[in-house]
């Protein structure tokens, strides 16, 4: 395993975060790191990089302890969601201005192919989209050659044709480097087919892990249906009232039901059903289950 966590925990004062985290991750595979806004996914990114030190556990890169000093941080790339350059200067000039912060020399050139920004690296970096920047983020994320590159939330914030392009060049590195990728996703549909496994992380553990297929199959799909509504909170009082399990997200939601059809003429006539299928096992499904 090129990564691993024993029972990683972390607290803020009286906040605890992480709460037993167990954790493996294989040499050459992308890995997705599901879980809501709150779930310590940032937390957990930031104690396997030693930006912040964990209180207890360990973490473990290509089996050397991740305390063990400079040349470990050598071995993880890390896109934060958040990333900022020099707007006034070109992609050029600021990678090599964080190639020299890590004291290592890469080809800058060859880096920029790699995520498409080739013909663009002149520009300034100020007249870039949002999704150019989070390209750059990851080419920066690689100026050390790292056997590991960890992107937190990367396609937040891009269009559709942002986030293909951004999966389309994670696979490109992933292929060309036989690079270890994590991506952290509080959506799915954003990292589905992208990544090899998953972990749910919910409440500071790793609620469950494995292949999309696997996940899936931990989730009884009997009665299972999601509908979209145009008024949430009258559905969500027609689900208490008749004692329906059910998960939300936005105006959609994951819920089992034996009378389907009597629910579904009630939420049609004070709800406003948009949209309603039956649901077969899905990664979605394994989601929202683990983290209600």
């Amino acid at each position: 395993m090129v990564l691993e966590l024993e029972a990683v925990h972390k607290s803020y004062g009286n906040h605890r975060v992480l709460k037993g985290v167990n954790l493996e991750v294989s040499e050459g595979e992308i890995y997705g790191l599901l879980g809501p806004n709150g779930a310590g996914k940032t937390t957990l990114f930031q104690t396997v990089i030693g930006m912040l030190r964990h209180d207890s556990g360990t973490i473990k890169v290509d089996g050397k302890l991740n305390t063990e000093g400079k040349e470990i941080k050598a071995e993880i790339g890390y896109l934060p969601s958040d990333i900022n350059f020099y707007e006034s200067m070109n992609s050029i000039e600021n990678l090599q201005f964080f190639a020299d912060l890590a004291e290592t020399n890469p080809d800058i050139h060859s880096l920029l192919k790699l995520v498409g920004l080739e013909d663009d690296k002149h520009r300034k970096v100020g007249e870039y989209s949002t999704g150019m920047k989070k390209r750059l983020g990851v080419a920066q994320a690689l100026v050390k050659d790292p056997k590991i590159a960890i992107f937190d939330e990367p396609t937040t914030g891009l269009d559709p044709e942002g986030k293909n392009k951004f999966r389309h060049h994670v696979e490109k590195i992933n292929e060309e480097k036989n690079m270890t990728i994590i991506i952290s996703s509080h959506v799915t549909t954003e990292i589905s087919s992208l990544c090899d496994r998953f972990g749910i992380l919910f409440e500071g553990v790793i609620k469950s892990s494995g292949t999309k297929e696997e996940l899936s199959g931990k989730v009884d799909s009997d009665n299972r249906s999601s509908v979209t509504v145009g008024s949430p909170s009258k559905a969500e009082e027609i689900f208490k009232k008749n004692d329906i399990e059910y998960s939300r997200t936005g105006r959609k939601f994951l819920l089992e039901a034996e009378d389907e059809q009597a629910l579904l003429t009630k939420l049609s006539k004070e709800a406003k059903i948009k949209s309603f299928e039956s649901e077969e096992a899905s990664l979605e499904a394994a989601y929202l289950e683990l983290t209600k």
